[in-house]
């Protein structure tokens, strides 16, 4: 039976209205970001942790007792990774950094010059420099980006300890989120509802493990091979790496390419040992982005990597960095929501990465290719007489 025109009517007012209750949500998100980003960060590390929560309930340890080990085990993470950042930073920002280069810079400048200038239209060809014809202050912008960072220390160090606090104050709920969902829903629902939240908390945790445990592999490696080929700043090279893996697709790029791009200026015109070196990172992020971490996620999130992308666009012009780095379990959530409300269903399955549905299809087409004509008119028959 066709939908009368007042049905039709009442659909598209409920979906013009729910595109702009998503319009005026993701704005909120990002008007409040100072606000609501700590929260949402603290949410993330305790789903991390309520692994090790959980198995030290089994072992039966005091609650009290497995909540001090756990906020104490973040902080000295914490501390570990500014302790390492700021390390990091200092060096480059030192005579022997960043500084060192400037030299070195312009020298493959002129070299790299003097191959193109007979393809540009310049008068003095000798004094051609693509530096010079770009018009960047590369060096002015990286040194004021270093010494920002570590001007802003106290502003990062407030905002981790709101994040902390947060942290800490979700741990001392987590035992009453199920019976406050049973008293606040009708029992139906409720059961729904604590479902959906205990797989939502299952897979983000078993999802952030693993990209933790890859990102550190990414950076250890990263550091390993700066070292063994003599790539300078084999720290810096380490941490980005592993703090860019967190980034889906673009992270794994930025870092290799910055490697290679070192390994030009510092090696050039060596072409043979910049192969090497760049054979080298790209091995290990095809190693371990391409082959160990799917294997280990597995089906685990099923989310298209159009829809990735797309996410990563979103949550990065909402949050920035932060919400690069969120993107993937964020969008996530989404899905595992939107599966578990009927009206939304359409929504996650185009969230997902669909090879079951294109599996399903495939298989309808050849049951349809196999069957007899009567048969076939038999099943298109219905449509017919609608």
């Amino acid at each position: 039976m066709n939908p009368g025109p007042q049905d039709t009517l009442k659909r598209q007012s409920r979906n013009i209205l729910a595109f702009i209750a998503i319009v005026l949500f993701l704005f909120i998100l990002k008007v409040c970001a100072d606000f609501i980003l700590p929260i949402v960060i603290a949410f993330f590390i305790f789903v991390l942790v309520s692994p090790l929560l959980s198995r030290m309930d089994k072992l039966r340890i005091p609650r009290f007792l497995s909540m001090i080990i756990v906020m104490l085990f973040v902080l000295v993470v914490f501390v570990l990774f500014v302790y390492v950042f700021f390390l990091m930073v200092n060096m480059l920002i030192q005579a022997d950094g960043i500084p060192a280069y400037v030299s070195r810079i312009q020298s493959f400048d002129r070299y790299v010059s003097g191959m193109i200038a007979p393809y540009f239209d310049v008068d003095d060809m000798a004094s051609f420099s693509i530096l010079r014809y770009l018009n960047i202050d590369w060096y002015g912008i990286m040194m004021a980006s270093l010494t920002s960072i570590s001007g802003k220390f106290i502003s990062i160090l407030s905002d981790a300890l709101l994040v902390y606090v947060y942290l800490l104050f979700i741990i001392m709920e987590r035992q009453t989120i199920f019976p406050k969902l049973l008293e606040a829903f009708p029992r139906g629902k409720a059961q729904r509802a604590g479902q959906m939240v205990s797989r939502m908390n299952r897979q983000m945790s078993k999802y952030l493990l693993i990209k933790v445990v890859i990102s550190v592999a990414t950076g250890i490696l990263f550091y390993f091979a700066s070292v063994l080929t003599g790539l300078d700043f084999a720290l810096v090279w380490g941490v980005l790496a592993a703090i860019l893996n967190f980034i889906p697709t673009i992270g794994s790029i930025v870092s290799t390419a910055g490697t290679i791009i070192m390994a030009i200026i510092q090696f050039s015109p060596d072409w043979g040992y910049v192969i090497y070196v760049s054979l080298l990172m790209v091995s290990i992020e095809m190693v371990l982005g391409n082959i160990i971490d799917p294997r280990l996620q597995g089906v685990q999130l099923n989310i298209s990597p159009f829809v990735i992308l797309i996410s990563l666009a979103i949550w990065g012009y909402i949050w920035g960095i932060a919400g690069m780095f969120l993107s993937v379990p964020l969008t996530s959530i989404i899905q595992i929501i939107s599966a578990n409300i009927p009206s939304l269903k359409p929504v996650a399955i185009m969230l997902s990465e669909g090879r079951d549905y294109r599996k399903r299809f495939e298989k309808s087409k050849r049951r349809k290719k196999n069957m007899s004509p009567e048969e076939h008119d038999d099943i298109e028959m219905p449509e017919h007489q609608d």
